[in-house]
């Protein structure tokens, strides 16, 4: 039984990477929201400014961490949103998110987005970690890994 569990998880981690999805690359709102659709998983939307000190505290201190990014590789697609651009000042007003950085999750659900979590300001690797797992479970499931 297990050994017929493993060789279904390798065969769709192989059929993922040969259909040219990388969950481990952070993408736009518009590709990261079709393969969270597609996928079935859980939609990251990581709004940031180039001039955010928080937004480059969490890029260096908490995205950067391996335990942190093997974690969103696992149930996660990431949206890189800059909340200057045209795109990202218009996703923000609809998302409400009107500050730097700013996330906010969501899984599919029969076609539309149903919000399972909302985080804003800097925070630890081990505080973001303990949320990642609160959001997978509300999402569904049992939890991040």
């Amino acid at each position: 039984m297990i050994r017929l569990l493993i060789i279904t998880l390798v065969a769709a981690l192989l059929s993922v990477k040969a259909q040219g999805v990388d969950f481990d690359r952070w993408y736009s709102y518009a590709q990261a929201s079709q393969y969270a659709q597609s996928y079935g998983r859980i939609l990251m939307v990581y709004f940031w400014g180039e001039t955010c000190p928080y937004c480059d505290q969490m890029n260096t201190h908490v995205f950067s961490d391996t335990t942190v990014s093997r974690t969103l590789e696992r149930r996660f697609v990431v949206a890189s949103v800059d909340s200057q651009s045209p795109e990202g000042r218009a996703l923000s007003a609809q998302m409400r998110a009107f500050g730097t950085p700013s996330l906010v999750f969501f899984v599919p659900q029969g076609g539309t987005w149903k919000e399972v979590g909302r985080l804003f300001g800097s925070r630890t690797r081990a505080q973001f970690l303990k949320e990642l797992q609160q959001i997978c479970a509300k999402a569904g499931g049992e939890g991040c890994g």
